[in-house]
């Protein structure tokens, strides 16, 4: 069983590790509610994309109406049915930009849902590391305890025989008690550590094994951080986007069309003229907006944010992996040091034995 400075390592190791890749056997590691959770999250964000990429194409309106006139002697009646397009073809580029605003939006909301999904492994595995963490620290307690009961015999025999006063006794009736309470705290730790861990996953903890995670360079965990790349996404959002607020104050050129079958006017019940017909053409419209700077200027403000915020993310990485370092170095001299008391310890018992 690893000690508790070999635990400590993976626990930092996988802060690394487990951003880059959730590899089928840690997905597994979330409960079934969980996994179907982030899959409905995932097919809602591509129905949402799917839909955003065509909502520059206006509907097709269908209207049926009815009126009476009592303008002649008897009631008239009529009927019209309408079927009317009227669609945008040219937006100074605005149409294609808004189909790649819509796929970058998608494609950093995507990564969001991914940077969840990772979020809950990672949750999952650092309850799981401090449960055999939590669980080793209970079999030191454990030691303790008979360590101390020990104690409690020997300065016990001694203030019998009036070696010593009373206070050592009772100093090791006191630790003993402590250890107890602190193994007691444990116990209950362990047990919320338990719980929280069935929230995210239907495992017995007993029956996962723990992953192994190796060091990895800088420039490769850089580069495979979803944060970065979700980041980059709402970079090249907020750009289509800018674009998207400009076109929308420049000329526009639309295609129009109706369709209509309706009830002939009894004032012109004996012209020529068909039931049903066709109108088509084409209109240009430029809107006039008394904000149109403003908003034009808010989508460059937000554009200038998203690559601040890319900039600050990178900056975020960098220094948490080279924190993540550091704690490594420092756990390697700490295990080193916990190594050579071991060996320490060795040697005191053997010289003991060998007294006796």
């Amino acid at each position: 069983m690893k000690g508790l400075g070999d635990l400590k390592k993976l626990l930092v190791l996988s802060s690394l590790s487990i951003l880059l890749s959730a590899s089928d056997e840690l997905v597994d590691v979330l409960s079934d509610n969980k996994s179907k959770l982030i899959d409905t999250q995932k097919e809602q964000i591509k129905v949402q994309t799917d839909k955003l990429e065509k909502s520059w194409i206006n509907p097709i309106r269908l209207q049926y109406s009815k009126s009476y006139s009592t303008q002649f002697d008897n009631t008239i009646g009529t009927g019209q049915f309408v079927v009317s397009v009227d669609q945008p073809i040219f937006k100074m580029g605005g149409i294609w930009e808004a189909v790649k605003y819509a796929k970058a939006l998608g494609k950093a909301n995507d990564l969001d849902i991914e940077i969840q999904k990772r979020g809950f492994i990672t949750q999952a595995l650092t309850l799981l590391y401090n449960i055999k963490k939590t669980e080793l620290q209970l079999q030191k307690f454990d030691f303790l305890i008979k360590n101390d009961e020990l104690d409690i015999l020997i300065q016990k025999q001694s203030y019998e025989a009036g070696l010593i006063n009373r206070t050592l006794y009772d100093r090791a009736l006191l630790k003993r008690n402590q250890d107890i309470t602190s193994k007691l705290e444990l116990e209950m730790q362990i047990t919320k550590l338990k719980n929280d861990f069935s929230l995210l996953s239907d495992k017995n903890p007993q029956d996962i094994e723990l992953p192994h995670f190796g060091m990895i360079d800088k420039s490769r965990y850089e580069n495979s951080q979803l944060e970065i790349q979700r980041d980059r996404f709402k970079v090249e959002e907020k750009q289509h986007n800018k674009y998207m607020t400009w076109t929308k104050y420049l000329p526009e050129v639309s295609v129009t069309g109706r369709y209509i079958n309706e009830d002939k006017n009894p004032l012109f019940a004996n012209a020529r003229i068909k039931k049903s017909y066709y109108t088509y053409g084409f209109k240009v419209s430029l809107p006039i907006n008394i904000n149109s700077y403003r908003d034009i200027q808010s989508s460059q403000i937000e554009y200038l944010n998203a690559q601040i915020s890319l900039d600050e993310q990178k900056k975020k990485v960098a220094n948490n992996y080279n924190l993540i370092k550091k704690r490594l170095e420092i756990i390697d001299q700490k295990i080193a040091l916990s190594q050579d008391d071991a060996r320490n310890y060795e040697s005191m018992l053997a010289t003991v034995q060998d007294l006796e």
